[in-house]
C-alpha cells in the first residue's frame, strides 16, 4: 500500500468518528410547540454548544419583516434616479438607498424613535 492510500484510509476511518455542529444540532431534542416562543434568546442560551450556527441565525433573524410590496419599499428611487442624475450607475443608486436606509435606522436608534 502506498502513502496516499493508506492517508486515504486514515483519513476515512477517522472522518467516520467526526459529527458537525450541524449534526449535534439536528440530534437535539426537538421543543414542543409554544405560543410564547423567544427564538432570540433560545440563541443566547444554546449559541454556547452551536456557535457557527447562532452566527448564521444572528444574520438570517436579523434581516427585516415587511409586508410591503417590494415596488414601494423601493420608491425611494424615484427621488434619487431623475432626469438631472440619469448618469449613476445602478450600483452606485444600490449603495446610496442601501446607506439612506442604514443611516435613517441609526438615527431611529433600536427602538424606532427618532434621536
Amino acid at each position: 500500500m502506498n502513502d496516499f492510500q493508506s492517508f486515504v484510509k486514515r483519513l476515512k476511518t477517522s472522518s467516520s468518528n467526526f459529527r458537525t455542529e450541524l449534526d449535534h444540532y439536528l440530534d437535539d431534542v426537538v421543543l414542543p410547540m409554544m405560543d410564547e416562543f423567544n427564538i432570540s434568546l433560545w440563541w443566547k442560551v444554546n449559541g454556547v454548544k452551536y456557535p457557527t450556527l447562532q452566527a448564521i441565525a444572528r444574520d438570517i433573524l436579523a434581516i427585516p419583516v415587511s409586508t410591503v410590496a417590494s415596488e414601494s419599499a423601493f420608491s425611494g428611487s424615484g427621488r434619487l434616479v431623475s432626469p438631472h442624475r440619469n448618469r449613476l450607475h445602478p450600483n452606485m443608486i444600490e449603495a446610496f438607498m442601501c446607506a439612506q436606509s442604514w443611516l435613517w435606522n441609526n438615527l431611529k436608534g433600536p427602538s424606532g424613535v427618532t434621536t
